[in-house]
């Protein structure tokens, strides 16, 4: 027999017709009509109808009179419940039950459910929310109390009362105040968007709020201290204001670098293939093999120099001159054929590197063209420089990504591999590391613009780890560099450093922090395939 609320427990306050759940035992098949008026469902059409413990449910007057008919005749009554048929009866219940003797109100209408079945477990939830909203007073709706004691702030919204603690009170404030969006509010503190857009209008909470609350302003005494609040909080403000703004310039950044992409790309689907073959030079051929190294490293093709100013001028026209005369100049000096010219591309081939007009870092630069003109016309550039020394040797095509231009010289990359697709003369490897080395004859050949080198860290021990094996198989080790615009050569860690010269005149830059000493032009440098290092070429500008 299940647990019921003993009849003596039962409200007495309430209307008299009401129904009774008891179990008897009855050989199904067996249909019960009660005469006076009182009729039962046939059993055999309930689910339980094999069961031989039967639930009857019949109105039949008053409860208890009846409960007691039937466990004279029958026994085994399971349970008497009430059903009130209106609102009135369901407050009645409700007032002699607290929700206090429970842990949640989802336990409590289980309760209810329980000895009053007449309404599920949800439909007893949905009746206790709206008896709590009854509660609240319409007249409370959009305003709140604080409760100094515990530090707590009750708010009434028209869905409900929220009681929030004050230290979460005042970290709504400051995080609305710093300029987090509602989502990530109301996901931070649990708290639904209804209730917080309610929230916001009833504590005047905007995003020039300070996150002091009025009840912290009629209680502070210390005036400084209320200062000191005040100032960190729009600190914070002003630190959240420039992160939106800094997240705001990358994205334009990101646009006008997308701009610059798509032109770039233009450009690409229209390339013509560079040709399978140009005229040779005829040169005799070399007793020893020898590779020829010829790096225009720091160009800063679309620099901008003006004479007056600076000294020199420095233009488009200007950078063409003097990389196709001065390369003429050093292959006109070679008296033998070499098996190989090494090329490095980018070390700051192109002056700017997006379409700001900055640096890779983001230093203003300044241009003689638009940078769209600037990336388009110098991978041109960049092509013919090649196809002139291509009539001397085969070209690699080495990257050497620079400060000023360090994404340019991967699209300059792809340029140059979609150009000479299919040429045999001319071997390119797309690469975005910083450093390159490569094997040739008896020598190591490392590559790089020369930025990013640590004064803690040589070359020669960064090639004897990245390059163990060659560094081990190999009897000579030079490094290429650039970066510094003038030319230099020294031995360290068993390496022969070689900096590299520019072609560059000066721009505003150069010219007012004095760094306009070095020489400008153009070397060449010979790697014999058994004695390393022999020697080297060099093509000065000279200014008639």
């Amino acid at each position: 027999m299940r647990k019921g609320i003993p009849l003596n427990k039962q409200p007495q306050n309430i209307p008299t017709k009401h129904a009774i759940k008891f179990s008897v035992w009855v050989p199904p098949p067996l249909e019960i009509r009660l005469l006076g008026g009182l009729l039962l469902t046939p059993v055999w059409r309930k689910p339980w109808f094999w069961s031989p413990k039967i639930k009857v449910k019949a109105d039949i007057g008053t409860a208890q009179h009846h409960a007691f008919f039937w466990q004279f005749f029958f026994g085994n009554i399971d349970k008497v419940a009430t059903i009130p048929y209106n609102s009135m009866d369901i407050d009645t219940i409700l007032s002699e039950h607290s929700p206090e003797d429970h842990p949640s109100r989802l336990a409590f209408a289980r309760f209810l459910n329980e000895h009053y079945p007449f309404l599920s477990v949800k439909g007893w939830e949905m009746r206790l929310i709206r008896q709590r909203d009854s509660v609240l007073s319409p007249s409370k709706t959009g305003t709140y109390t604080y409760n100094e004691e515990g530090d707590t702030y009750i708010t009434h919204l028209s869905t409900g009362t929220i009681t929030m603690s004050g230290d979460r009170h005042r970290q709504i404030m400051a995080d609305w105040s710093n300029g987090m969006s509602t989502a990530q509010i109301c996901h931070a503190h649990s708290i639904a968007e209804s209730h917080f857009q309610q929230y916001k209008r009833v504590h005047k909470i905007t995003r020039s709020t300070v996150a002091v609350t009025n009840e912290q302003l009629m209680e502070v005494d210390d005036q400084d201290g209320l200062i000191d609040e005040i100032i960190v909080s729009r600190r914070h403000t002003l630190v959240a204001e420039l992160a939106k703004e800094q997240h705001r310039r990358m994205a334009e950044d990101s646009k006008n670098w997308r701009t610059l992409m798509d032109d770039y790309v233009s450009h690409m689907s229209t390339l013509t293939k560079a040709p399978k073959s140009v005229p040779k030079i005829n040169l005799t051929k070399a007793k020893n093999p020898y590779a020829l190294v010829v790096c225009p490293t720091d160009f800063h093709w679309g620099k901008y120099g003006w004479a007056d100013e600076v000294g020199e001028t420095y233009n488009f026209e200007e950078a063409r001159k003097r990389l196709m005369e001065k390369t003429e100049t050093l292959v006109s000096r070679i008296s033998t054929k070499p098996e190989k010219i090494y090329v490095g591309a980018g070390s700051d081939w192109f002056h700017v590197d997006n379409d700001a007009g900055t640096t890779t870092r983001g230093t203003p630069q300044d241009m003689c063209a638009t940078p769209a003109q600037i990336l388009i016309t110098g991978c041109k550039l960049a092509r013919e420089h090649i196809d002139l020394l291509r009539q001397v040797a085969p070209v690699e095509i080495v990257m050497m990504a620079g400060n000023h231009d360090r994404h340019s010289s991967l699209a300059l990359m792809m340029y140059l591999s979609a150009a000479y697709e299919g040429v045999n003369d001319v071997d390119i490897v797309i690469t975005s590391n910083n450093r390159r080395y490569i094997e040739y004859g008896n020598t190591v050949l490392g590559f790089t613009h020369g930025d990013s080198m640590s004064k803690q860290i040589s070359l020669g021990s960064l090639m004897a780890v990245e390059a163990r094996e060659l560094w081990g198989m190999n009897e000579h080790k030079v490094w290429f560099h650039g970066h510094l615009h003038h030319q230099r050569m020294h031995e360290k860690d068993g390496c022969l450093v070689i900096q590299m010269p520019s072609l560059a005149g000066h721009d505003r830059y150069h010219a007012r922090s004095g760094y306009t000493t070095s020489k400008a032009g153009l070397a060449a440098y010979l790697i014999d395939s058994k004695e390393g290092y022999i020697g080297s070429l060099f093509a000065p500008v000279s200014h008639e």
